[in-house]
C-alpha cells in the first residue's frame, strides 16, 4: 500500500499472534534467502493487533543482525482485520490513474470509511464503467511497525496485504487459471482471510478470527530458525471449531453467489493454505464436507517452486516477490 526505495536486498516480516518470520533476501533470486522464526510471547500482539509496542521493539533489537542489520530495507503485512475491499463509482471520464486522487478528495463526502486518515489502493476492473474498488487500511497499525522499524534503523520499503501476496505467489506457481473463480482461504492457528480471486481481481475479502486460547499453544524448536506449534488443549474442541469454519466457507460461497451475483458467478475452486497444524485435515474436511474442488498449497508443492521453503512460508514469498518501484 505504499512502496520506497528501489534495492534488491530486503527482509520480508510476518507478524501474527504467534510467531514472528523474517525471510531475509539478498537479492531477487530467492533460492538463497533465509528465513528466521521467533515465538512470540502471548501478550505482544492480540487478535493481530499490537499490544505492546516496547516488548516487540526488544525483539526487533534483538533479531536485527540476523535480518541484515542497519538500513535494511523492510517489507511487511497489513493486519489483516484492518484491511477493507469497498466499490466506488466515479465519473466516467475518470482516468485509471486519477483515481486514487478521486477517492481521496472524495473521502468524508461520497466514499465513507470506519477509519479516519485511511491507506488506498485502487484498481479499475473494468475501465469505463464508472465502477472501481479500492483496498483500505487504518493507518493507525501500519505506522506503529513503520515506527519501530525505524527505531532500529531499518527502511520501511512497503506494507503489503496478504491477499495479495498468497495471489502472487499462487500465479508464479501456475495454481491459477484465469478462467476460474477461486476462494483463497489462509488458514493460521487463530485467524482465517478469506479471498474470492476472479478474472484477476479481487471480487470479496474477510477475515475471521477462529476462537481458541493461543496461550495453550507452546512452540517448540524444530532446528535452527524454525519452530513448531503444540496445542495442550481439547484437540477435539479445536478441531470443532475447525470445522465451525469450514461451513462458514459454505456459506460464504453461497453468498458470494446468490447475493452477490444473482446466481450468475460461483466459486470453482478452493485454494487451502497457511501454518495451521491441521491444514492436512482441514483440506480433507473442506473435499469432504463442501462440493467445490479444493487443492492445497503443501511442503512438496513448494519445493518443486521454492527448494528450502515450506507450506507456511507462502504469504512471507509472496511479499518478497513484490516487484518494487523506484
Amino acid at each position: 500500500m505504499f512502496n520506497k526505495k528501489k534495492k534488491n536486498s530486503h527482509v520480508s516480516i510476518e507478524i501474527n499472534d504467534y510467531v514472528l518470520r523474517a525471510l531475509v533476501s539478498k537479492g531477487p533470486d530467492l533460492s538463497q534467502a533465509e528465513v528466521f522464526e521467533v515465538a512470540l510471547p502471548h501478550e505482544i500482539i492480540d487478535e493481530a493487533t499490537l499490544k505492546d509496542e516496547m516488548a516487540l521493539f526488544e525483539i526487533f533489537k534483538e533479531n536485527a543482525n540476523k535480518w541484515g542489520g542497519k538500513k535494511q530495507n523492510v517489507r511487511f503485512f497489513v493486519p489483516d482485520p484492518t484491511v477493507l475491499l469497498k466499490s466506488f463509482e466515479h465519473a466516467r471520464d475518470v482516468e485509471p490513474n486519477k483515481l486514487k486522487e478521486f477517492v481521496q478528495m472524495e473521502l468524508g463526502h461520497s466514499i465513507h470509511l470506519p477509519f479516519q486518515d485511511p491507506l488506498i489502493d485502487v484498481y479499475d476492473p473494468t475501465e469505463g464503467d464508472g465502477q472501481a474498488m479500492m483496498f483500505a487500511a487504518a493507518s493507525e497499525e501500519v505506522n506503529k511497525y513503520i515506527n519501530l522499524f525505524l527505531d532500529i534503523h531499518m527502511g520501511p520499503q512497503a506494507a503489503d496485504i496478504r491477499a495479495l501476496c498468497n495471489l502472487r505467489l499462487l500465479e508464479s506457481m501456475q495454481m491459477i487459471d484465469s478462467e476460474k473463480t477461486y476462494l483463497i482461504a489462509n488458514w493460521l492457528i487463530n485467524e482465517l482471510s478469506i479471498c474470492i480471486y476472479s478474472n484477476g481481481n479481487v471480487d470479496f475479502l474477510r477475515y475471521q478470527q477462529i476462537p481458541t486460547t493461543i496461550s495453550q499453544w507452546h512452540a517448540k524448536p524444530l532446528k535452527e530458525n524454525e519452530l513448531d506449534f503444540t496445542y495442550d488443549g481439547d484437540s477435539e474442541d479445536y478441531r470443532m471449531t475447525i470445522m465451525d469454519q469450514v461451513l462458514e466457507l459454505d456459506r460464504i460461497m453461497n453468498f458470494f453467489r446468490f447475493s452477490l451475483h444473482k446466481g450468475e458467478k460461483s466459486v470453482d475452486e478452493i485454494i487451502v493454505m497457511g501454518d495451521n497444524p491441521l491444514l492436512d485435515q482441514i483440506h480433507n474436511y473442506l473435499k469432504e464436507t463442501l462440493p467445490v474442488t479444493a487443492k492445497m498449497v503443501d511442503d512438496s508443492q513448494m519445493q518443486k517452486y521454492y527448494p528450502g521453503f515450506k507450506a507456511k512460508h507462502a504469504s512471507l514469498l509472496g511479499l518478497a516477490l513484490k516487484e518494487i518501484s523506484s
